[in-house]
């Protein structure tokens, strides 16, 4: 019995070792961020909320509350075990007079945020959109809201 155990134990073993020489299969590559596309709209685009002008990083605090930074960990699902906001900045750009910033949201519903702001003449900043993107793609979903087309 001891015999057949120990058999077993070698064939399993050098059975590993086998599979541990074979090439992997790669891996698939994966279809690049929507966050990665190009506006229609010509704009200066920041990649980070320390890019963003004081007054517009100002207005996003208020309108969405903290924010994780691009790429920084964020509450993506609504079991928390680390705290961190439960939103993440994306990206943000001016055109047009306009500022857009696209920001994550974590919780029991995850969904994609664009905003837009102007600032008036005072250098008051508004909120001209609010909107959940439903666009596989955030920058056609920014381009339509741009040319005031809702999504």
């Amino acid at each position: 019995m001891k015999r057949a155990v120990a058999g077993a134990l070698v064939a399993l073993l050098l059975g590993s070792c086998a599979d541990a020489t074979q090439p992997k299969p790669p891996k698939p590559q994966q279809a690049p961020s929507s966050s990665d596309c190009l506006l229609k709209h010509p704009s200066h685009d920041v990649l980070s909320l320390k890019e963003l002008p004081d007054n517009i990083r100002a207005a996003l605090t208020k309108l969405a509350g903290g924010m994780a930074d691009r790429g920084a960990f964020f509450n993506a699902g609504d079991a928390v075990t680390t705290p961190a906001p439960f939103n993440r900045f994306i990206r943000a750009g001016e055109t047009q007079g306009k500022w857009y910033v696209w920001y994550e949201h974590g919780g029991i519903a995850y969904w994609h945020q664009i905003v837009v702001f102007v600032i008036d003449p005072s250098g008051t900043v508004h909120t001209e959109t609010n909107q959940i993107s439903r666009n596989a793609s955030l920058c056609e979903a920014t381009d339509a809201l741009l040319d005031g087309k809702a999504q």
